[in-house]
């Protein structure tokens, strides 16, 4: 069965990525992006920490925690970056997230057991000691499915915000004579 399409609507992008590209550096036209989108992903946070708290999980504190905002991924994580793009992640750092997200099939592991193993009555089995399973208990996409809406409605908001504030920054530096090499050569572009 395919997925559903993620659909949406924003009115007025033409006229934001207009005022974007009136930024003199790329390193500014990133900065307001990324900061608008990290208050954007804000919604999403909060919604997967509810969820976690509706868990019937032992961990469920630690994992609300390690729900994060961030803006790189560790290396095992990372595909071939593009240097030219602006990502902002909304995740966990715990390293079981993952299983309770998606779940896990049964599990056994071969080899010998250890001596707290045998005295809590553990006996392997054919295939080795059963691990048991983890039914899916997905919190993430739900938060994404609820908060998107909402997210996208701040991203624009603050993406205005941003850029005005920058415009304001840039003026002020002018005024004073402070514009940089590179923020000057990009003005006069």
């Amino acid at each position: 069965m395919p997925q559903p399409v993620f659909k949406f609507e924003l009115h007025g992008l033409k006229e934001c990525m207009a005022a974007l590209d009136e930024l003199p550096t790329m390193s500014m036209k990133k900065n307001v992006v990324r900061n608008a989108l990290k208050k954007a992903a804000l919604p999403v946070k909060k919604a997967a920490e509810l969820k976690v708290q509706t868990l019937n999980l032992e961990e469920k504190e630690k994992l609300e925690k390690s729900i994060k905002i961030g803006t790189s991924l560790k290396r095992s994580q990372r595909g071939r970056q593009d240097r030219s793009r602006v990502t902002v992640y909304v995740g966990s750092s715990s390293r079981l997230a993952h299983l309770f997200e998606f779940g896990t099939a049964e599990r056994f592991t071969t080899g010998k057991l250890s001596k707290k193993q045998i005295k809590a009555g553990k006996t392997p089995g054919k295939a080795g000691l059963y691990r048991g399973f983890i039914p899916a208990m997905p919190f993430l996409r739900p938060a994404w499915d609820a908060g998107k809406s909402v997210s996208l409605s701040i991203l624009k908001d603050e993406l205005w915000k941003a850029l005005q504030k920058s415009a304001r920054l840039l003026a002020r530096k002018a005024a004073k004579g402070t514009l940089t090499k590179g923020q000057r050569a990009g003005l006069l572009r």
